[in-house]
């Protein structure tokens, strides 16, 4: 009865980005499990920003253009909608590359989603200065 070499355990998740989790040591995506210091990950912003006159707004303006010629005012209100996805790739060694997208709909998940993926590029930056000094992390 031969031995199997066991598989890497991933510890604590430090962050976790659609599919893709991360700690110090391992990164985990539904691709396989990779040394955090094999792997780069970029990202791109794919999200729009539009702004338009809002329903309530030009419903305001008809029902009270009779009464007052300033309820034209209500037209310069603005929203702004952001749709679309910031997609997030993951390379790992010998050529294996893993993509997500994921979907944002307001600034504060697009720039959640952004800062995650800032973050996992500081512990793969980490992850690589440990490697390349011998030491160990602490």
């Amino acid at each position: 009865m031969t031995m199997q070499p066991a598989a890497p355990q991933p510890g604590q998740t430090l962050v976790q980005i659609g599919a893709i989790s991360a700690n110090d040591h391992w990164i985990v995506t539904p691709v396989g499990t990779w040394k955090t210091s094999e792997v780069s990950v970029v990202s791109t912003d794919q999200t729009a920003t539009t702004t338009h006159t809002p329903a309530w707004a030009i419903v305001l303006v008809i029902l009270f253009i009779w009464f007052l010629l300033l309820s034209l005012l209500f037209l310069l209100a603005r929203e702004r909608r952001i749709s679309g996805f910031v997609s997030v790739q993951v390379l790992g060694p010998n050529g294996q590359v893993h993509a997500q997208q994921i979907p944002v709909a307001s600034d504060a998940a697009r720039w959640d989603v952004l800062n995650r993926v800032n973050y996992l590029q500081s512990l793969i930056g980490h992850a690589r200065g440990v490697e390349s000094s011998g030491g160990s992390a602490t």
